[in-house]
C-alpha cells in the first residue's frame, strides 16, 4: 500500500539540538529529462523538501498539450517517505557544502549533444538556483548527484554518464521500493497535498495522474486548486515573460479526460 511509505525512514534521535538546518524554504528537485514528443520530457524526478517529505518517481509517458506541447509527467512508479530530523538536516547540509548555490547554471560536457540530461533546481534561505548538466559529470555536480542518489530506494539511480564510476553508499534504512499503482500514487499526491496545501508540482503530478485514469471531476477539482495556488505566479509571468511558455488553466482544461 503506497500511502504506507509515509513511515520515517532513517536513525531516529530523541534529542535534537537546535539547527537552521533544513531552512522552511528548502527544497531541491532533480530531474532526469529526455526529448520527445517536440519537447523535453520528465523521466525520473526526487524532490525533498523542508518537512522532510521525499519522493521518487519514474515516468514513461506524459500528458501532451497539442497546442502548446507542453507536458506533464504520468508516474508508472512512486515511492514517497519521510527522512527524520537529523537525516533531513544532513541532507539539506551536505547540498549545501557541495556548493549548490555557487554552480554555473551549465554543468556537464559543454556541447554535449546527449538525448538525456539532468535538472537541479535547488532553493534555501531565500536563493535558489537551476543548473543543466549534459554529458558526463564531473565535481561539485557529480557529488551532487551521489548525494541524492544515496537518499533513493534500493536500485533508483540516474543514468549520465560518469554516475557509474562513482560508488554511491546508501546513508538510509527503511526506504519503500517504488510501487506502480496509478490509484496508490493519486491517492499518495493528495495526502501529500493536505500536508502541503497550494504545492505547485504536487497539483500538477495530481491532476496528471486523475486525468490518465480518466476521473474528471477529480482533475477539474485539482485544476481549480492549481489555479488559485498559481494566480500570483502566472500574473508575474505575463508581466515579465521569459523562456517558454508555463502551464494555463487553458492548457490543463485540453488535458482533462472525456466523461465523468
Amino acid at each position: 500500500m503506497l500511502l504506507a511509505a509515509f513511515a520515517l525512514v532513517a536513525c531516529h534521535t530523541e534529542t535534537l539540538p537546535d539547527s537552521m538546518w533544513p531552512p522552511p524554504d528548502f527544497e531541491m528537485r532533480l530531474e532526469e529529462m529526455s526529448l520527445e514528443g517536440g519537447g523535453p520530457r520528465v523521466t525520473k524526478r526526487f524532490r525533498a523538501l523542508a518537512s522532510g517529505l521525499v519522493s521518487w518517481g519514474t515516468s514513461s509517458r506524459s500528458l501532451v498539450d497539442p497546442e502548446t506541447k507542453a507536458q506533464l509527467p504520468v508516474w508508472d512508479t512512486l515511492s514517497v517517505y519521510r527522512l527524520v530530523p537529523t537525516s533531513s538536516r544532513a541532507l539539506a547540509r551536505r547540498i549545501d557544502r557541495a556548493g549548490v548555490a555557487s554552480l554555473d547554471t551549465r554543468q556537464g560536457e559543454r556541447g554535449a549533444k546527449a538525448a538525456t540530461w539532468l535538472v537541479l533546481t535547488w532553493r534555501a534561505f531565500d536563493r535558489a538556483n537551476a543548473i543543466t548538466a549534459t554529458g558526463r559529470l564531473h565535481g561539485s555536480m557529480a557529488d551532487i548527484v551521489s548525494i541524492v542518489m544515496a537518499h533513493m530506494p534500493e536500485g533508483a539511480a540516474f543514468d549520465l554518464p560518469g554516475l557509474v564510476d562513482r560508488p554511491v553508499v546508501p546513508v538510509l534504512r527503511g526506504v519503500p521500493a517504488p510501487a506502480t499503482d496509478a490509484g496508490g500514487a493519486l491517492d499518495a499526491f493528495r495526502e501529500m497535498l493536505a500536508e502541503h496545501p497550494g504545492d505547485r508540482t504536487m497539483l500538477e503530478d495530481a491532476f496528471a495522474l486523475a486525468s490518465s485514469l480518466g476521473r474528471r471531476a477529480t482533475a477539474e477539482a485539482l485544476l481549480e486548486e492549481w489555479s488559485a495556488a498559481t494566480a500570483d505566479a502566472r500574473r508575474v509571468a505575463q508581466q515579465f515573460p521569459e523562456g517558454e511558455p508555463g502551464l494555463t488553466p487553458a492548457v490543463l482544461q485540453r488535458l482533462l479526460p472525456s466523461g465523468s
